[in-house]
């Protein structure tokens, strides 16, 4: 639990220590976590996100992130990209850049900013009860499985494996967060991400595939699973991010933190089979009315954030679906029996 971690401290030049800092008081009366705090002389409304969408990159993220923020009590991050990226858990927090190189730190009061604008507009909307109904969100998808940045958390400081990761930074923030997860084949949802970051053929995707299995593989001779994982040092030998995929690995991290029950995981190969069903099962999760109307209407706009490259290149050598589908078995499998659902084996 959270409650035994203590606080550490941390250079100005360092990622600041979220366990120095005590939770915010959210306010009942508020559906979205926010506070008021003293800035310039007055009290101002703070909020962060009520809902993250943790992931998982190329499976989907950006298009159910548009259809969540279709609904009319949803709102934007402010100076975020695609209106729903701010990547703060696992990146800019550390100062980090998107290629991880070092950048400029992003604090807790930095984060805070990206909501502000959604923090004045939840002031200003209130229901004839006095309740502020609307919320706001962040849809950062590495945020659930990138955990590269982990040596630069005080309380792992000098350690050769962490103590401390994302969730428990968010466990002590959060007093009831609300994470949504969505999964997809990992075979696939690689080549998805090759596809968009490089893209240049089938046949050096699959020398990609087999030379950074290998580089994993000679990691785990000496390392434990995690510890490759979490590596930066590996990640920049590898030229695809082939560990995102290895979805039980980071799962279970979070289940370490928080209740099973916190999380709506979804997988991306549902969304065809019946796209309304599951738009329905999210904004229930979400606690927003709808109609069967609006419902119909935000389902039926077109698909976002599809790959236009996919026709170009044409499908991944089969040989190559072959050694990533037995790379990942183990991985699905643990998921499956993590989340007792064997739709996670994604077998065929």
């Amino acid at each position: 639990m959270t409650r035994d971690i203590q606080c550490v401290g941390a250079a100005r030049d360092e990622a600041e220590d979220l366990f120095c800092m005590e939770r915010p008081k959210y306010l009942p009366n508020f559906k979205n976590p926010c506070w008021y705090a003293k800035e310039d002389g007055k009290f101002r409304l703070k909020c962060v996100p009520y809902y993250h969408i943790l992931g998982v990159s190329k499976s989907g993220t950006t298009d159910l992130s548009y259809r969540i923020r279709a609904h009319e009590d949803v709102l934007n991050c402010n100076d975020c990209q695609h209106n729903k990226e701010i990547f703060y858990w696992c990146r800019t927090r550390y100062g980090y850049t998107k290629r991880m190189t070092k950048g400029t730190l992003c604090n807790f009061s930095c984060y805070q900013q990206k909501f502000t604008t959604a923090a004045r507009k939840i002031e200003q909307k209130v229901t004839e009860t006095g309740y502020h109904k609307m919320i706001t969100g962040d849809a950062s998808p590495l945020d659930f499985a990138d955990f590269r940045a982990w040596p630069n958390i005080p309380q792992n400081a000098g350690l050769e494996k962490p103590v401390v990761l994302t969730p428990h930074l968010m466990r002590h923030v959060y007093a009831d967060p609300k994470f949504i997860i969505i999964l997809r084949n990992p075979t696939d949802r690689l080549y998805s991400e090759y596809m968009m970051r490089i893209g240049q053929s089938a046949e050096d995707f699959h020398e990609a595939v087999s030379q950074d299995i290998q580089t994993e593989k000679t990691c785990m001779k000496n390392h434990t699973v995690e510890q490759c994982m979490y590596s930066l040092d590996v990640a920049n030998k590898l030229r695809l991010r082939i560990f995102l995929g290895c979805y039980s690995v980071f799962m279970q991290q979070w289940l370490k933190v928080f209740p099973r029950d916190q999380f709506l995981i979804l997988r991306t190969e549902d969304q065809d089979d019946d796209p309304k069903a599951r738009l329905s099962t999210v904004y229930e999760y979400l606690k927003l009315n709808y109609t069967e109307d609006t419902l119909a209407s935000i389902t039926r706009a077109p698909h976002k954030n599809a790959s236009k490259k996919k026709e170009r290149m044409g499908p991944m050598l089969q040989k190559t679906r072959v050694i990533l589908d037995g790379y990942y078995r183990r991985y699905n499998q643990d998921l499956a029996d993590m989340l007792q659902d064997k739709t996670f084996l994604w077998s065929t």
